[in-house]
Parts: C-alpha cells; sequence; structure tokens
C-alpha cells in the first residue's frame, strides 16, 4: 500500500477514537504529524465536503471529521448514534438504492445482533460502516474514501 494510502488509513482509524480524547488540537497537531495528513476532526455536524452521494442514516452525529493524506486525497468519518432497531438492514438498503454494490461477496462485512461491519463501493467510493448495538439502538461509524484506480 503506497505510504499516502497507510497515513490516510491510519489518520482515518485515529478518528473513529478522537471523539473521546480531549483537546482536539492537540490530537489533530499529533495525527498531522505522524501521517503527514491534515486533519479535521470536525463536531458534531457533517463536514461540508462528504460525498453527497453516500447517504447517512437518520441520527444523531456524535462526530464528523475528515482527513487529507500529503497527495490530496480526502477521507470522511462520520460517527452517530441510530435508533432504528433495522439500522443494519436500513443503511445496506440505502447504500444500495444509492447503486452501492456490497462486498460480501470478497468475504468483507456480515452483522449480527451485536454489531458488524457493512462493506460498500460504487466505483467512485468505498464505504465501511462499522455498527455497534446500544441499548437505544445501533452507533454507526461510516468511513468513505475515494475507491483506487
Amino acid at each position: 500500500m503506497p505510504r499516502p494510502a497507510v497515513a490516510a488509513l491510519a489518520g482515518l482509524l485515529l478518528l473513529g477514537a478522537a471523539p473521546a480524547l480531549t483537546g482536539c488540537s492537540v490530537v489533530e497537531g499529533v495525527i498531522e504529524q505522524q501521517t503527514g495528513g491534515q486533519i479535521d476532526l470536525g463536531g458534531t455536524t457533517v463536514p461540508d465536503d462528504f460525498p453527497a452521494e453516500v447517504p447517512l442514516a437518520d441520527g444523531e452525529i456524535v462526530n464528523g471529521s475528515a482527513v487529507t493524506a500529503p497527495g490530496g486525497e480526502r477521507g470522511w468519518n462520520i460517527l452517530m448514534n441510530v435508533s432504528d432497531p433495522a439500522a443494519p438492514e436500513s443503511i445496506a438498503a440505502q447504500l444500495e438504492g444509492a447503486g452501492f454494490l456490497a462486498a460480501e461477496n470478497m468475504g468483507v462485512g456480515g452483522v449480527t445482533e451485536q454489531g458488524g461491519t457493512l462493506a460498500y463501493a460504487n466505483g467512485t467510493y468505498v464505504v465501511n460502516v462499522l455498527l455497534g448495538k446500544t441499548a437505544s439502538g445501533w452507533t454507526a461509524n461510516y468511513t468513505v474514501a475515494r475507491a483506487a484506480g
């Protein structure tokens, strides 16, 4: 995997944990220094440049963040609480309705009663949704990046 892609992936993975960390500007600085990318830990809204063709479930945005790799590649991470008891099925249906294809046939993804992952792509974007069951519904952590190629 090329270094910019690794840096972007590392940044996106760290974004998922960033809301739990204090001192966001400190966290941004550390991530940027380690990855060479530009990080925007955002807040409780979806970043303005989030791809419109990627549908999001209805729910409360916990954190909306973005990362730009040194080569200019952009990725987004949206963490949200979804009260829909059928969130995994609803999210899958939304993505499929928007033209995304499931990656299950490649051995990626799968959801149980407690959580799991959905993996989709449409030729332009790759969308991975990490799901976790909560007392009031689900958490859905969307990671979106441009498809390779």
